[in-house]
Parts: C-alpha cells; sequence; structure tokens
C-alpha cells in the first residue's frame, strides 16, 4: 500500500514535470548567466580598432552572458570580485598602462581572466608560460576551424611563440612565414594577441570564447528577413514564404509592430499575412519599434503598446517567439523593462544610431540569444569544407526584405544552392509573456496560453470597403429607425382615418341627394 502511494506521488510530480518544464527552466537559464566584467583601454574612436568593444559585446551576449562593460578610467578599487570571469581588452597598447588599482586587483583576482592585446601582465604571461615575439605592422593570415582570411592588415601584433595550453586558431606572418596559435586558454586563464571588428579575428574570437565560458550546447544557424512593415509588399512575402517553404528552408521574420489602428483593413491584411508565412514554416520575431529623439517616457506607454500588438498576434493565432533590436537596447533599463522583458529570446543586430533613454552599462541576458552575420561578412573567407558547419554561437544570416522580385528569387536560389543547413527556430524553446497571453514554442510546437496552434492556414481576402468613423457617430441609427417607423405608422393610420371619414361621408351626401 505505501509502495503503491509513493510510486502515484513519484509519477504526479514526474508528469508536472513533463507537463510544466518551460518556465522553470528558462528561470534558471536566467539565473544561470554568466556574469562577465569587460574592461577596455579605449573606444579607440577615429581607429581601425574602434567598434572593437561592440563587436565583443554581441559575442558574449550571443552566449547569454550578463557583460558590464567598463573603462580602465572609471574602474573602482575591488570591482572584478563581483564577477565570475573578467575580460581586459587593450585597443591602443600605445596608451599608458593599465592604473594601479586595477593592476593591483587584476594580481590577486581568482577568477578566469581573459587578456587581449599588448602589454601582457604578468600573471598571464605566467600561467601560459608565454614567450611572444612582437612585430610591428604587417600582413598576416589567420585560419580557424573551417575558415581562412587572407592578407589581414595589423599595426602591431605579439605572435605567440611559445605556450602551455590549448591553442585556438593559426596566425601566420606574410613576411617569414612562420605560424603561431591565435590564441591559447589554460585552467581559464587565456590570451588572445589581437581582436578587430570586421574581420575573421570576431569569428575565431568565438572558438576560444566558447570554451572559456564553459559553453557545451550544440549551436545551429538560422536565416532572418527584416524590415518587413505593414505597407511592404505583401504579396512578395508570401512569395518569399512559398519559396522557401518549397525549398525545405525554415526562416524567421522579424517584423516591425503596429502600435495603433489594429481595426485598420491593412493591419488586417498584416495579420493575414504574418499568418500564412507561419503557416509555412516560418517563425515571426517581432523587431524593436522606431525611437525619435523627440520622443519621451511620457509621450506613449511603451510596454502597453508592445503587449497590445503581441495580443492582438496571439488573438489572430500567431506566436512571435522573440525580439529584434539594436545591440544598445539591452544595455537600456528603460527598454528592456518596457518592452525586452516581455520575451526570454532575441536577435541583437549591430548599433546603427545610438537613441538611450536610460542608459546602463550592464545588460539584459537572454535564455537565447542569436549572433547576426549579412552573406557577406561569410563571403569575405576561405571556407575549405563543403558542408557549412554552426559557428560555435547560435548564428542568424540576415536580409532586409527585399524591393522587387527578381531580387528575391537570386538570393533564394543562393540559399538553395548553398551548403548551408538553417535550423527551424521554434524548434528550440522560447517564451513571450504579456498580462493576456503566455505563448511558447518547443520541439517545433507553437503554444498560446497551453493551446497548441494549427500550422494550416490559408490566405483570407480583406475587404478594403471600411468605415473609418468612431463607432459612436452612428449609435443613434437605431433611435432614428424607431422614429421612422413611428412616423410612417401615423401617416398609415391618418390615411386609413381620411378613406374611413371620405367613406361614410360620401354614403351620407348620397342619402341627403337621394331625398
Amino acid at each position: 500500500m505505501y509502495k503503491s502511494l509513493c510510486r502515484k506521488v513519484i509519477l504526479f510530480v514526474m508528469g508536472i514535470i513533463v507537463i510544466f518544464p518551460l518556465p522553470r527552466v528558462l528561470a534558471l537559464q536566467y539565473e544561470n548567466a554568466a556574469a562577465v566584467l569587460l574592461v577596455y583601454d579605449s573606444l579607440a574612436i577615429g581607429t581601425e580598432n574602434e567598434g572593437n568593444v561592440e563587436a565583443l559585446q554581441r559575442l558574449l551576449a550571443s552566449f547569454g552572458v550578463k557583460l558590464t562593460v567598463q573603462s580602465q578610467s572609471d574602474y573602482q578599487s575591488e570591482m572584478m570580485y563581483q564577477y565570475e570571469k573578467v575580460i581586459s581588452l587593450v585597443n591602443e597598447p600605445e596608451l599608458p598602462e593599465a592604473s594601479r588599482t586595477y593592476a593591483d586587483d587584476l594580481e590577486a583576482y581568482q577568477g578566469d581572466f581573459l587578456y587581449i592585446g599588448g602589454n601582457v601582465p604578468a600573471k598571464v604571461k605566467d600561467k601560459l608560460s608565454l614567450k611572444l615575439q612582437i612585430s610591428g605592422q604587417e600582413s598576416i593570415r589567420l585560419s580557424v576551424g573551417p575558415f581562412m582570411e587572407q592578407a589581414i592588415q595589423v599595426k602591431q601584433i605579439n605572435y605567440i611563440a611559445e605556450a602551455e595550453g590549448k591553442p585556438y586558431g593559426r596566425v601566420v606572418s606574410a613576411s617569414n612565414e612562420e605560424s603561431s596559435p591565435y590564441g591559447m586558454i589554460r585552467d581559464g586563464i587565456a590570451y588572445v594577441p589581437f581582436f578587430e571588428k570586421g574581420n575573421l579575428s570576431e569569428i575565431a574570437m568565438s572558438y576560444l570564447l566558447k570554451d572559456w565560458l564553459g559553453m557545451t550546447g550544440t549551436s545551429e544557424h538560422y536565416v532572418v528577413f527584416k524590415e518587413i512593415y505593414p505597407f511592404s509588399d505583401l504579396e512578395l512575402l508570401v512569395k518569399l514564404a512559398d519559396k522557401l517553404y518549397d525549398a525545405g528552408i525554415p526562416f524567421m521574420a522579424s517584423v516591425r509592430p503596429v502600435l495603433s489602428n489594429t481595426d485598420y483593413p491593412a493591419m488586417k491584411r498584416y495579420l493575414e499575412t504574418l499568418k500564412y508565412v507561419q503557416s509555412r514554416n516560418g517563425t515571426i520575431m517581432i523587431h524593436a519599434p522606431a525611437v525619435a529623439s523627440t520622443i519621451s517616457e511620457l509621450d506613449r506607454d511603451l510596454r502597453g503598446q508592445m503587449e497590445s500588438f503581441i495580443d492582438v498576434l496571439a488573438e489572430y493565432g500567431i506566436a512571435p517567439l522573440g525580439m529584434g533590436a539594436e545591440l544598445y537596447w539591452s544595455y537600456d533599463s528603460y527598454y528592456v523593462k518596457k518592452a525586452m522583458s516581455l520575451f526570454d529570446s532575441a536577435l541583437l543586430f549591430p548599433n546603427e544610431k545610438l537613441m538611450y533613454k536610460s542608459r546602463t552599462n550592464t545588460s539584459q541576458p537572454f535564455a537565447s540569444s542569436v549572433y547576426r552575420l549579412q552573406p557577406e561578412d561569410l563571403e569575405a573567407y576561405e571556407y575549405k569544407e563543403k558542408l557549412m558547419k554552426p559557428l560555435p554561437m547560435d548564428t542568424a544570416i540576415t536580409f532586409d526584405f527585399f524591393d522587387n522580385e527578381a531580387e528575391l528569387n537570386e538570393e533564394v536560389q543562393k540559399l538553395i544552392e548553398g551548403w548551408t543547413t538553417f535550423a527551424d527556430y521554434k524548434a528550440g524553446e522560447h517564451t513571450v509573456k504579456t498580462t493576456k497571453n503566455n505563448i511558447a514554442s518547443r520541439n517545433g510546437i507553437l503554444q498560446i496560453n497551453g493551446q497548441s496552434l494549427s500550422l494550416v492556414s490559408e490566405r483570407m481576402s480583406i475587404d478594403s470597403d471600411y468605415i473609418y468613423e468612431p463607432e459612436q457617430a452612428v449609435s443613434f441609427e437605431k433611435w432614428f429607425a424607431v422614429q421612422n417607423k413611428l412616423f410612417i405608422g401615423i401617416i398609415l393610420i391618418a390615411i386609413a382615418v381620411f378613406a374611413v371619414l371620405f367613406f361614410l361621408g360620401s354614403r351620407m351626401y348620397r342619402r341627403k341627394y337621394y331625398k
């Protein structure tokens, strides 16, 4: 009896775990996001190293890191002791060495440490048994995994002549063909001689970062189409969805939200198209709304508007699974609180125009964060294998939505003929929550409030004949209808009375005449 009761209790608990695992798993991923401190010497504005900090931020975001970014000049005593891992990025080795406070804290720091650039501290040299060969400006060849890039120009580089640990990639000098590792790791201490935005060193860094951060999961390639609006050529979007579906290529559409007038025919056509895209193995992402410098926090309820748009999608049977935004959104407490916190998954694009409202130096981590590349980024590298293997992090190959069918056909044909296998984003675990709706995906199944969605959809035609007047303006119709009926009744009664009087009068007149 006791054993039977225990067995029932265990089965009940296991059933709860099986049915409701997603929210708890995601909560743990948020709680367990690695806390990393990135300290840089300079943003190197106006030099070839400008943008290196942002490039490293995007790489770290793709691994789900909670990153704090700090300049050496603003570093406070014992700050690094609050973090599990610390990265030091040197953009300008000609600058004076780190402050005494930073150097002393680094010497005593017991966590994992990654150093990038010149002026290597003694702690790193000793741990890796580093012997360096310093070279001035020259051309190098860099290879990592199946990738290689020729003729990268470097201003100054430290070649790793000797070291103990695990090597990553190879750097070959064009002047003497000598080869050395791109990076090294040993017992949590790592060193990389150079890192520069826009060349293969970004991808090379990702291989080292994955191991240094202790990431063990698999990664995927995705294809994303962005800059999709209600006024875009929706018929072209349908053709794109059909072509990719027929080719067996799952894809993602990062669509712009509509924050008002969601009952207009244009919005209905937008919804109908997005639902059809979803039925053709497309995943819907919500792109961040445009930000204008003249708009203040008080001008609109951003969270309310974002929730409203998500709810409109959900009511129409569309399940958005994440948010697309420029990187700086994840470093702004206003945007995080009002919009990004509704999602546990994100696609972070490079910054184009910084429009902070409440800037912070610590990022919002996501359970799923996809690194963005454009097709031309990969085309710049030589690839020694036929099949394109996934990079160390989840990666999205992104396209701006096309202006015409010729462009669409050309790019889709390249995807079909290419050797990259693209994954279905909804096969992963993603959650979007508003006050009204809980949207989730798992193993390719979309759910809204626990109900699985059917992915079979036929497009409906939306009537363009629409009355744009508010409903209140026609609220007297019933009263006018009653009045009309009343007046018609009175007229009919009057006619009947007149007819009766006419008949009686005629009879009385004829009797009098006959007498």
